[in-house]
């Protein structure tokens, strides 16, 4: 009976053990960003495994674009610029992707401040736009003209109470070394690589006029 007693604990620790595990990603984001346009993510990937010219629904937003791997852990939106393209990203509690940089979905914000090499500036919780990183200060995610990251981490209370949420929420900037910031220690929820371009003159125009439209006008 003693013996009996004692595999099944075991049984159970191992069980434990098992789901407290997370398998590191194992896929290169950077791979799908260097495919360079539509052709190169068919020639990469297959053409049954990539959805082009579809709504994609980011944030607040609807964008057009093209998805590879649709409904598996090795789903990512891909977006253009000119035919060519411009950024990747990765969204949810876990993904088949990481970056070359070290970053994938579920990493807590302390590792990423590692990752970085120094604090950065976040959004504030408990909006549209909220626990999004505002400016890498300089470290090095912020990456070059050639690469650069954009994250958002969970927006949920976690380890913290409702007056020390309030303390980092609402729109305004925070660096993360805020201790409530360093309690919660969020996890990415949303990844982004994207190569840096200037827009046109007629591209500026058009940003200048969305923005426009999107402010509340002075009584």
């Amino acid at each position: 009976m003693r013996k009996s007693i004692l595999f099944m604990a075991w049984l159970a620790l191992a069980s434990c053990g098992s789901h407290s595990e997370v398998s590191a990603p194992t896929e290169n984001l950077n791979e799908v960003l260097s495919c360079l346009d539509a052709k190169g993510l068919i020639a990469k990937y297959g053409a049954k495994s990539v959805i082009l010219d579809t709504s994609i629904i980011s944030g607040d937003d609807t964008l057009k674009g093209a998805i590879i791997f649709p409904g598996t852990a090795k789903q990512a939106n891909i977006f253009f610029h000119d035919g060519q393209i411009s950024d990747v990203s990765i969204q949810g509690e876990s993904s088949a992707w990481k970056t070359s940089s070290g970053l994938y979905l579920g990493l807590p914000l302390q590792e990423v401040e590692k990752l970085n090499a120094k604090n950065f500036t976040i959004s504030g919780f408990g909006w549209a736009h909220g626990g999004s990183v505002v400016s890498w200060e300089g470290g090095k995610l912020a990456g070059d003209s050639t690469l650069t990251h954009l994250v958002s981490f969970r927006n949920k209370r976690q380890n913290i109470s409702v007056e020390e949420f309030n303390k980092v929420s609402g729109e305004a900037e925070f660096d993360v070394r805020h201790p409530a910031i360093q309690q919660m220690n969020p996890v990415l929820e949303q990844i982004t690589i994207l190569k840096p371009y200037i827009p046109t003159k007629e591209e500026g125009k058009g940003i200048a006029k969305k923005i426009e439209s999107s402010q509340i006008p002075v009584r």
